[in-house]
């Protein structure tokens, strides 16, 4: 009976001298603290399930840029009560890869979402003008606006939602061309400095931050080169996408068809700004007589790049 209450005693004592020390990560022993013990016990209310950390700021951030590569030839345009989108441009026999398409963007970044209908046979009764108008006699592929609606007559462009962050798109403020005399005297000097030419005209497009703004400049006319540019200005930091033309006998059509050789802020509207890992990615629509081309420029250094992916719509009017 002695022996037996002595082990008892130095179970206990060997139970106590273990829940007074704890294992560093070298295998020597460390006495615990209070709050060290509080952690222990007490699970952490951010961890996710799986005990996984949870991202740090920068790969937040990270998610949030688009992936260019990733980007694909799928525009449209909008019926006029909003809620139909028609993707044309493209042969018939593309319902598999038309319908992983489930969100359409535009109209300065407004993302709906979309589901794929059907293909849609063109009619004899089409005049050939891609506008809400004549929308039921063209042929494309056929979306249905599942929330809100549409833009009528808009242009969209169409995608899936795995392969567009819209996490990554920019707010945007229009300015409907904020007339020259009220752009910062600064701001237009830097562009007469950079590109050593006289301005004629200059309009604010678009405020889309307190430190980012888009421009459009038309310079002096040398001679018979022409020249305009969009300009993106963030911070104190410059990119140009210029657009230069030389006058060959027709005065009246520089840029575009009937343009007057001259460019106005109304002829260009935003579809979406987004972020890329290499800066800014611009949707716009540039608007003319006969019809209205919709590109990406993208951020290269201090120049943007148009990239090949574009999209025409003839809409002149009848």
């Amino acid at each position: 009976m002695n022996k037996l209450m002595v082990s008892f005693f130095i179970v206990l004592m060997l139970v106590g001298c273990s829940s007074n020390n704890s294992l560093t990560s070298d295998g020597d022993h460390a006495e615990s603290t209070p709050e060290q013990s509080a952690e222990t016990v007490l699970p952490s209310p951010t961890l996710p399930s799986s005990a996984e950390p949870l991202p740090t700021p920068s790969k937040q951030k990270t998610d949030a840029y688009l992936d260019t590569d990733k980007l694909k030839m799928s525009f449209g345009f909008a019926d006029a009560e909003g809620r139909n989108i028609l993707v044309t441009g493209h042969e018939q026999g593309l319902d598999q890869e038309m319908a992983q398409l489930n969100e359409a963007i535009g109209d300065q970044g407004k993302v709906l979402k979309v589901k794929f209908n059907k293909w849609q046979d063109g009619t004899a009764d089409s005049n050939g003008r891609e506008m809400a108008h004549n929308f039921v006699n063209l042929a494309g592929y056929l979306f249905t606006v599942e929330e809100a609606s549409a833009t009528p007559d808009e242009t969209y462009y169409l995608t899936d939602q795995a392969d567009f962050k819209v996490d990554a798109l920019l707010p945007i403020e229009s300015m409907k061309g904020q007339q020259a005399s009220t752009v910062e005297v600064s701001v237009r000097q830097r562009i007469v400095d950079t590109k050593n030419r006289e301005i004629q005209n200059i309009w604010k497009l678009a405020e889309l931050s307190t430190d980012r703004q888009l421009y459009l400049v038309q310079f002096v006319r040398l001679d018979q080169d022409m020249l305009f540019s969009l300009v993106w200005k963030e911070k104190d930091e410059f990119t140009f996408m210029d657009y230069p033309a030389v006058i060959q006998g027709d005065e009246y059509s520089v840029w575009r068809v009937d343009d007057g050789g001259e460019v106005m802020p109304e002829m260009f509207s935003i579809l979406f700004a987004a972020e890329t890992l290499n800066g800014p990615l611009l949707g716009l629509n540039w608007w003319g007589s006969e019809g209205v081309n919709t590109f990406f420029l993208k951020k290269e250094g201090d120049l943007f790049k148009e990239m090949d992916i574009q999209y025409g719509r003839y809409t002149s009017p009848i």
